[in-house]
């Protein structure tokens, strides 16, 4: 009997000590920081654009993170968020870039005139000729791809990345951690000069999947997730190792603040000018880089 009461007491505690796990760590978190362990956390905004050189590792033929993300999202396996990374948005809604009237559906019983349009397998199409009846959309002597279509974001319509990260430090190990927090997709459409946000994927979800799949038994598979080093491809890395060892160039544009604005909102709400707002981003990673030192000189 006593056997039996010291046993359910430790599953008690085992079961308290297991619940309170939720509240000493981000759940969110790739590091698993305690929060009685962080001295300090900011979070912040960076925009990686990958047209640069220096993010040029992330977008090459073999390997293309815009690509992977698209995928992932299209595919369900990974969850698109909005930008409060809380609300879920659908991938039909968020990878559309230009949406199109949907024409009336395709009827194989009915007999289209010349330029009457219908929609088959989610394209319009255009009747060419009169009396055309039983002639399937795809056929190309009786109908052709009408001019308005409903057009999809494509991987090199993703020009930039957003990182939202938690910068913390470990006051146990004495040193700065960039915990990433989300992934965003900066797109641009065909014609415009506009880069607008799109969706965000959780930064775990990404990389518990990039490891899952540089783990593959297919080698194609774990192409798809590397960084490449166009210098040594024999130090490529993947995706994770490379965010990890911050092998990317990304400009601050947000520092966690009780107006969330961003640094040129901020600027803009005191009058002052977008060339003095861009030299503060880089006057802001100043900043954290000699309070990360004056904390190791304590």
């Amino acid at each position: 009997m006593k056997f039996v009461s010291i046993f359910l007491l430790s599953v008690g505690l085992a079961g308290v000590v297991s619940a309170q796990q939720d509240t000493v760590y981000n759940p969110n978190s790739t590091e698993r920081i305690p929060y009685y362990e962080q001295l300090y956390r900011f979070r912040v905004e960076r925009i990686v654009d990958l047209n640069e050189k220096q993010n040029a590792g992330f977008k090459s033929a073999q390997s293309d993170i815009a690509a992977f993300l698209i995928k992932s999202i299209q595919t369900g396996t990974m969850t698109a968020y909005d930008d409060s990374i809380k609300n879920v948005r659908k991938a039909e809604d968020i990878l559309v870039s230009n949406q199109a009237i949907v024409e009336p559906p395709y009827d194989a019983k009915k007999s289209y005139f010349s330029s009457e349009t219908a929609s088959f397998n989610g394209k319009n199409y255009q009747s060419t000729r009169n009396d055309n009846k039983g002639n399937l959309p795809t056929d190309t002597q009786w109908w052709e791809l009408a001019g308005s279509q409903t057009e999809y974001f494509t991987k090199d319509q993703i020009v930039a990345i957003t990182i939202i990260e938690d910068v913390i430090f470990d006051k146990r190990r004495s040193r700065l951690y960039y915990d990433i927090q989300a992934i965003g997709l900066q797109a641009q459409k065909s014609g415009s000069t506009d880069i607008n946000p799109i969706a965000y994927v959780q930064y775990k979800d990404f990389f518990n999947l990039v490891e899952k799949t540089s783990h593959s038994k297919d080698w194609k598979e774990r192409e798809k997730v590397l960084w490449r080093n166009r210098y040594n491809p024999s130090e490529n890395r993947t995706f994770t190792d490379a965010f990890k060892l911050r092998l990317f160039h990304g400009v601050i544009v947000k520092v966690e603040n009780p107006n969330d604005r961003t640094i040129q909102q901020i600027y803009e709400a005191n009058g002052r000018s977008y060339g003095e707002s861009v030299f503060a981003r880089w006057e802001e990673e100043m900043r954290m880089m000699e309070k990360e030192h004056n904390l190791w000189e304590y």
